[in-house]
């Protein structure tokens, strides 16, 4: 480029030949004279030259390019790959020569439009939502977690929560706490077709939505817009806010031992964001503030996302549910009650009295057992308190058997022994594991071995506690923070005639 504008300078500006011009610059006539002719220095091939090399191969390649145009965008064939491919069948041109080959047929075939696309305003009352799947080490295991994340177009406000699947009540919840964070319901909310909210797309483009959703919509009457398939760029904040969580929040692998200490730490991370990232010079909190105002619904009472279903307490006083088996008192065996599976938390009612609650178990074939569920029948079947699974999983300061131990020494018969046992791990429900635990120690010392000392010692401990120590002041006036009383002379005057008329 330098050198054709030097050349035309010569030329124009300076008048010299184009003989001159060619030896001062050392080059060939032809080339100063295509430069002088020539208004613009693109490059022109003269003659296009032959390649057969290609002639049997071309037809191969438009089937394999349009057939590559129809298949789904991750199963399409790289120009590396087909490039192989013909290799293997014959090809012996090079890497460039083959697509160079690619490009001709591809224009000829019609097959590089590329889409247009409108240019949109950002629109007040408008969240985006979407999935991202997280490399994590949960509890020291690799796991992947699932991050539901959510964006206002506007204000550009975002908010992430991580679970441990996908599955509707955590698609729901989501929701439940993007409502919460951003402080009410945005008027149009902007979905993927995820399978959670969407039952099938029609052939006209519509969509036939998933009763649970169509409950969770109408319940706070958000407006719901779903993308095309496959048209990532339709809600392209939220792709690129999984993509900046993943890259920020996850990478290097991100260690932690309860979904509670992960989503303490991502809530914190949005709320920084927040207070400290600008539209225009604006922060992005002032921002959320001018949208909840003008294009939020108000958000009153949140939707009950559990997932509900009735179960048989069987002979173990056991429930089954998602694989996982949870423990109910024992006097409940037998019957049908109602299970609630929250997110992270089952709820266990029976003639709508909640009987159990336990935090949700997110692996399978696990148990949750509640000791106090199942000390009313230990107490009945007393033998059976050393093969009993849930006393083998609950995990007691050493204190307690070393006091069962004793009592069943000095009771001179172990299922005596057992008996009063039992009744001291039922105080612990009410007392706590920690404390009795110290109460024991304290009697042990002493070598006080029984349930009624035990008794007799958390008495004295709660009288101590409220037992206290009132005194009186010897000096009132200077408890009430009084120096002197003075009172004029007349008052005394009043008072002496006062006493001499009631003596006469």
């Amino acid at each position: 480029m330098v050198q054709y504008d030097y050349i035309r300078m010569l030329y124009f500006n300076e008048g010299l030949s184009q003989r001159t011009i060619a030896k001062r610059l050392m080059i060939h006539r032809n080339t100063v004279k295509r430069a002088i002719e020539r208004n613009s220095n693109t490059y022109q091939r003269q003659n296009v030259k032959e390649k057969p090399v290609n002639g049997d191969f071309i037809a191969k390649v438009k089937a394999m390019l349009l057939d590559n145009k129809i298949k789904p965008r991750k199963e399409r064939l790289t120009k590396t790959r087909m490039f192989t491919l013909m290799q293997d069948e014959g090809y012996i041109g090079c890497y460039s020569s083959f697509t160079e080959l690619t490009r001709q047929l591809e224009d000829e075939l019609s097959l590089t439009q590329e889409d247009a696309f409108l240019k949109l305003l950002p629109t007040e009352g408008t969240m985006q939502v979407d999935f991202g799947e997280m490399s994590t080490i949960y509890q020291g295991k690799k796991t992947k977690v699932i991050v539901f994340c959510a964006k206002l177009k506007c204000s550009k406000c975002e908010f992430i929560t991580a679970f441990p699947r996908q599955s509707t009540e955590y698609f729901l919840e989501g929701l439940n706490r993007a409502f919460q964070f951003f402080g009410g319901i945005p008027r149009k909310v902007v979905f993927d077709n995820l399978k959670q909210a969407v039952k099938e797309i029609k052939p006209d483009g519509g969509r036939i939505l998933q009763d649970t959703f169509l409950k969770f919509k109408a319940y706070y009457g958000f407006d719901a817009v779903f993308c095309n398939p496959a048209s990532g760029h339709e809600k392209g904040m939220i792709e690129n806010l999984v993509k900046y969580t993943r890259n920020n929040y996850f990478i290097p692998i991100l260690e932690f031992n309860s979904y509670d200490e992960l989503n303490s730490l991502l809530h914190n991370a949005c709320i920084k964001r927040m207070n400290t990232q600008k539209v225009k010079g604006i922060i992005w909190k002032d921002l959320l503030q001018e949208e909840q105002f003008h294009a939020f619904m108000p958000l009153k009472d949140l939707y009950d996302v559990s997932k509900i279903m009735i179960a048989k307490v069987d002979c173990y006083a056991l429930v089954s549910c998602d694989t996982n088996h949870y423990s109910v008192p024992s006097s409940y065996v037998g019957k049908q009650v109602v299970v609630k599976i929250y997110p992270f938390e089952v709820q266990i009612s029976y003639q709508d009295q909640l009987i159990a609650t336990h935090s949700r178990l997110l692996g399978k074939h696990d148990e949750a057992l509640n000791p106090y569920h199942y000390l009313p029948l230990l107490a009945k079947k007393p033998g059976a308190i050393e093969d009993a699974k849930f006393m083998q999983d609950w995990h007691l300061p050493p204190i307690f058997e070393t006091y069962r131990k004793q009592l069943q020494a000095r009771s001179c018969s172990k299922n005596t022994g057992t008996k009063e046992y039992i009744k001291i791990l039922q105080l612990t429900e009410g007392h706590g594991i920690h404390k009795i635990a110290h109460f024991l120690n304290d009697l042990s010392k002493k070598n006080n071995y029984s349930l009624e000392e035990l008794k007799s010692y958390i008495r004295f401990k709660q009288n101590e506690k409220t037992r206290k120590v009132t005194t009186i002041p010897e000096m009132p006036l200077e408890a009430l923070s009084v120096v002197s009383i003075t009172a004029p002379a007349s008052m005394y005057d009043t008072l002496l005639k006062g006493d001499a008329c009631s003596n006469g």
